[in-house]
């Protein structure tokens, strides 16, 4: 039994009383494999995990903005433990931190409950409108998961070993992934392989992202995702943006209600490198696009104020960007909009 002292993240309690199977309840529990020592209890409220959840919420509430009770619910309403669930959970605590950032600014906004983007800023009529999608692609870390899974299903030592050359793969293919854990984990139960190097090709060869070879053993703890900044590796995770998320069908028809820029919360792929956005993200625009910017967003899971830089969209009305980023620039992990738009020529 959890022994609570009364006050330890408060806003999270009230937010997560009666709901147990949760994916934040993974996180009130000790994982160590050797028990606690008799009498000591596991201070779960000063997990750096839950902490920033906490930040995010109580400024959430002195906001008090307008649907808020809504994300309330879809909060409660997040079920399962372990790494797919937290996957699950994060595009809604992308859209909290966000929101966060604009309650602390004292700028005015409100959560949208019908059709539009997800936040609404300004009066009534709003402003402008703030989407926030999520890129998530299946990458060394989620085959580093998986595989250490399937071995664990098998009743074998998990550790699992794996580098990359020249650089990781921004996206690995679900067929690529399944059958590097056959070959490791056969589904006749026969031994498998101890080692094994496979490509993961590109999705785009002729974009130019080169090949990427993984070298796998099982023993060991290490997955290798090291590249230089302003790699193709951030030109791959750019394009997979533009494709799977600023043009998908449904967001366009939310940047056609107003004024609206996209954040797209890249925190659960392989090395987001977001200093180089602008300059990566440029060449991809298209006259069509309807967004007036997208901003790419990395946080970490200990951290509540995200790093966000911005690709101001080409092709938009000059003023209307200037209507959305102006009332952004007192908010620091957004003003990096309007040093840009600053920057444009007139």
């Amino acid at each position: 039994m959890d022994v609570i002292a009364e006050g330890d993240l408060p806003t999270l309690q009230r937010w997560l009383d009666g709901v147990e199977n949760h994916p934040l309840r993974w996180f009130f529990k000790s994982r160590r494999r050797d028990p606690l020592p008799p009498g000591t209890v596991y201070a779960w409220w000063r997990n750096p995990i839950l902490t920033p959840i906490e930040e995010t919420l109580v400024l959430l509430e002195a906001a008090a903005p307008a649907g808020l009770g809504a994300k309330r619910r879809e909060f409660r309403a997040a079920r399962g433990m372990g790494q797919p669930a937290m996957e699950r959970f994060m595009p809604l605590r992308a859209e909290l931190i966000v929101a966060s950032l604009l309650a602390e600014a004292t700028v005015p906004f409100r959560f949208n409950t019908g059709a539009g983007p997800d936040l609404l800023v300004g009066g009534d009529p709003p402003a402008f409108g703030i989407e926030i999608g999520s890129r998530s692609p299946s990458s060394l870390s989620h085959l580093s998961r998986a595989l250490s899974a399937a071995l664990r299903e098998r009743g074998l030592p998990d550790g699992v070993e794996i580098r990359t050359d020249p650089i990781p793969p921004v996206a690995i293919r679900s067929s690529v992934q399944r059958s590097i854990i056959e070959q490791f984990v056969p589904p006749d139960g026969s031994p498998g392989v101890t080692a094994l190097r496979v490509m993961a090709a590109p999705a785009r060869p002729a974009d130019g992202i080169p090949a990427s070879w993984l070298t796998i053993r099982r023993g060991g703890s290490t997955t290798s995702s090291m590249a230089p900044f302003n790699s193709p590796h951030m030109l791959a995770l750019a394009q997979s943006v533009a494709m799977e998320v600023l043009r998908y069908k449904r967001k366009i028809r939310q940047s056609q209600k107003l004024p609206t820029l996209l954040i797209v919360d890249l925190s659960g792929g392989d090395l987001p490198d977001v200093r180089y956005w602008e300059t990566t993200f440029g060449p991809l625009w298209q006259p069509t696009d309807t967004y007036l910017a997208l901003g790419a967003m990395h946080v970490l899971t200990t951290r509540r104020v995200p790093e966000i830089r911005f690709s101001i969209n080409p092709y938009a009305d000059k003023a209307a960007v200037g209507i959305v980023s102006e009332p952004l620039r007192g908010v620091a992990a957004l003003a990096d909009l309007a040093n840009r738009a600053n920057r444009q020529p007139r």
